[in-house]
C-alpha cells in the first residue's frame, strides 16, 4: 500500500511532500517506510518502522496519514506505473 500526500502553500512558497509506504519484507515482518521532503528541491528524509503484525502496521500508518491531513496535506491518487 502506498499513500503520497502533498501541501502547496503558495503564501511562504513551500511545497512538500510525503509519500507512505507499507510492505511485508523477506522475514515476514511489516515495514511502514516515510519518505518527506520539499518537492523540486533536494533534500528530505526517510524514515522505516519495523512491526511484528499486520494490523498494528496499518493503524500505523493511518495514524501518520492522520497527523499529515491535519497538517495540511492532501492525499494525491498515486498510479504507482509511472513511479
Amino acid at each position: 500500500m502506498q499513500i503520497r500526500l502533498e501541501k502547496f502553500d503558495h503564501y511562504q512558497g513551500r511545497h512538500r511532500y510525503c509519500v507512505l509506504s507499507l510492505y511485508q519484507t523477506l522475514f515476514g515482518d511489516w515495514c511502514v517506510e516515510r519518505i518527506a521532503g520539499p518537492l523540486g528541491a533536494p533534500g528530505g528524509q526517510q524514515k522505516r518502522l519495523y512491526l511484528g503484525s499486520y494490523a498494528e502496521a496499518l493503524s500505523t500508518v493511518e495514524s501518520h496519514r492522520d497527523r499529515q491531513v491535519k497538517r495540511g496535506f492532501v492525499p494525491i491518487p498515486v498510479q504507482l506505473g509511472l513511479l
